[in-house]
């Protein structure tokens, strides 16, 4: 299923960045994973196939009638398929290519305790540098088994500057200055 996401994904994107609504279908659409999140029934109900299509249809026009019309027209469409318990994993390829579109990234900076907005924006210049993206989205999170320091996660790069992960480092030299 993650290739029909992918594909949806990609159609809608090629169709409203053509037309100038691309932000405003990704804040829509941010709304609509939100509201699918907080109703896990939804998605069971959107998933069950004993359940009719006019009924998945009107439940779809009654919920989402008032986002943008692409996405409307998308939701509709994987209602009619019985693919809507997709629509998580095509927010996901959309985004990424949101992101790509503004060469932004989105980044988690795990630290012990709640940065400052000076520290995140200290920690964002360097890695903005270091990665050459134009923008980057940071969430901070607190992870108290950290001891110290921060961990800041990058798509699927992570760079751990905390004193648990240095403590670690030092754990396997010494393990193997042991073994050799």
């Amino acid at each position: 299923m993650a290739g029909s996401a992918q594909k949806y994904s990609r159609a809608l994107y090629s169709s409203v960045s053509e037309n100038g609504q691309l932000d405003e279908v990704k804040a829509d659409f941010d709304e609509v994973i939100k509201a699918v999140q907080k109703t896990p029934d939804f998605t069971e109900f959107m998933a069950n196939p004993k359940v009719a299509k006019n009924k998945r249809k009107e439940v779809v026009e009654q919920a989402f009638s008032g986002v943008v019309k692409p996405l409307y027209n998308l939701l509709l469409i994987l209602s009619d398929r019985n693919i809507l318990s997709e629509i998580e994993a095509v927010h996901t390829h959309f985004t990424e290519a949101y992101n790509a579109h503004y060469n932004q990234e989105h980044v988690v900076i795990e630290s012990v305790y709640e940065l400052s907005d000076e520290e995140i924006d200290s920690i964002g210049k360097v890695f903005i540098r270091k990665t050459g993206f134009s923008k980057l989205l940071i969430e901070n999170k607190i992870n108290e088994k950290l001891i110290g320091g921060i961990r800041v996660f990058i798509g699927t790069k992570v760079y751990d500057g905390s004193l648990r992960g240095q403590l670690a480092d030092l754990k396997t030299q010494f393990r193997e200055r042991t073994i050799s």
